[in-house]
């Protein structure tokens, strides 16, 4: 860490922790378990429709857009998993907008009462479920008003007053359960995943690093992909605390976490596994282009550099890395090699600093004076003579 006034200040050990850096730790989080469940939403909506496109509707070649559009918010879901309640309601409201252009575009399909309502029931009570009821209610008021509307721009011969009641009947009902059951089901998942998360950062803790961590590694082998373990000591961030106060330390402590967090990405994991350590899982990166991926959020040197006001802090993590081979078993295990790898590093170099201190102390002691041993005879006149001719003539007074 530099300092404006001091470059080479000591690197305290440990940081306690900071303030949240991203609020409560599990407010509005989504489950790995839903996570993984999100991309079957959409995935089986677009099987659907193909379904219908093969054997329902043959001369409707338009219906293949919208087996391709749903099939992409899938790989959407599947790239960039969602890490908060808005963003899962987003990919919902995604296929309600794909069911508007289907409905109001495809005169073939019937309309929203078509055989294609599908789209809006399907997605209306898989998010019901999955979504807290506030964001789980917002979907469905959108999916509501598009029927509303896709109806009314169907005209005649549109969908008549008791076709929206038996749909309004066969279909509020089963939402309301789905949100019921929803909130039950999540309740010993929530409960299970708030004992994952670090209250300070919002990142995941040692046991939320384990558990996942696994999970990821066990997918990456059955797809035969690579993972990489990064490994980052941030030791600077209490002595950030005590010089320059709380509020920049949460600041900078907040900057570091999105570093990271945009370094895993959405496929990736993020956790603070000490009170000043961090540690990415990086599936489907080497370590080669884990490194690429380090360098590209931190630079290279790995850094974060954050504005304090009058001053400008530069922190300097150390950092390991180390991609999963065959014959590790656990993510705990790759963890626990690069922890030691960089308490290494830091005895190695702390021994260094020591060794530069003593030779500096050694070479910077006063040399006592040595005098020229009495002589007599010309000889040592003569040297006399000499050596007087050297020696600097005194500076005259002005």
């Amino acid at each position: 860490m530099n300092k404006p006034s001091d470059t080479t200040a000591p690197a305290t050990r440990r940081d306690h922790g900071h303030a949240p850096a991203g609020g409560e730790a599990s407010h509005g989080r989504i489950s790995h378990t839903l996570r993984d469940l999100e991309r079957w939403v959409a995935w089986s909506i677009a099987a659907y429709t193909a379904w219908l496109g093969l054997f329902a509707y043959p001369g409707v070649p338009e219906i293949w857009f919208f087996v391709l559009y749903a099939g992409l918010v899938g790989k959407w879901a599947e790239i960039s998993p969602p890490r908060s309640q808005g963003e899962m309601a987003l990919r919902g409201m995604a296929l309600i907008a794909g069911a508007y252009m289907l409905h109001t575009h495809t005169a073939e399909v019937g309309g929203a009462g078509g055989p294609f309502f599908f789209w809006l029931s399907m997605t209306c009570v898989a998010y019901a479920f999955m979504l807290r009821p506030a964001w789980g209610a917002a979907v469905v008021a959108v999916a509501a008003l598009e029927f509303t509307v896709a109806s009314a721009l169907a005209g005649p011969p549109g969908v008549s007053g008791p076709a929206v009641v038996q749909n309004g009947v066969l279909h509020l009902f089963p939402l309301l359960l789905a949100m019921k059951f929803g909130a039950v089901m999540r309740r010993p998942d929530d409960m299970l995943e708030s004992g994952r998360i670090d209250a300070a950062t919002s990142l995941y803790n040692q046991a939320g690093l384990v558990a996942h961590g696994d999970d990821l590694l066990a997918a990456m082998r059955r797809e035969r992909r690579p993972v990489s373990v990064a490994v980052f000591d941030c030791a600077d961030l209490l002595e950030v605390r005590s010089i320059y106060g709380s509020r920049i330390a949460r600041q900078l402590t907040a900057r570091v976490v999105s570093k990271f967090e945009s370094i895993a990405g959405g496929a990736g994991l993020a956790a603070r596994t000490g009170p000043a350590e961090f540690t990415l899982v990086l599936p489907g990166l080497g370590r080669d282009k884990a490194m690429a991926a380090i360098q590209r959020a931190l630079g290279r040197p790995g850094r974060v550099e954050f504005d304090a006001g009058d001053s400008e802090i530069v922190l300097v993590p150390g950092m390991a890395v180390q991609a999963v081979g065959p014959e590790s078993a656990s993510i705990e295990d790759v963890h626990l090699a690069l922890r030691q790898e960089l308490a290494r590093r830091e005895e190695e170099e702390q021994r260094r600093q020591n060794y530069l201190q003593r030779e500096r102390t050694r070479h910077s002691r006063p040399m006592g004076m040595v005098s020229l041993p009495e002589r007599s005879g010309p000889h040592a006149r003569a040297a006399r003579v000499q050596l007087s001719k050297t020696l600097p003539a005194p500076l005259a007074a002005n």
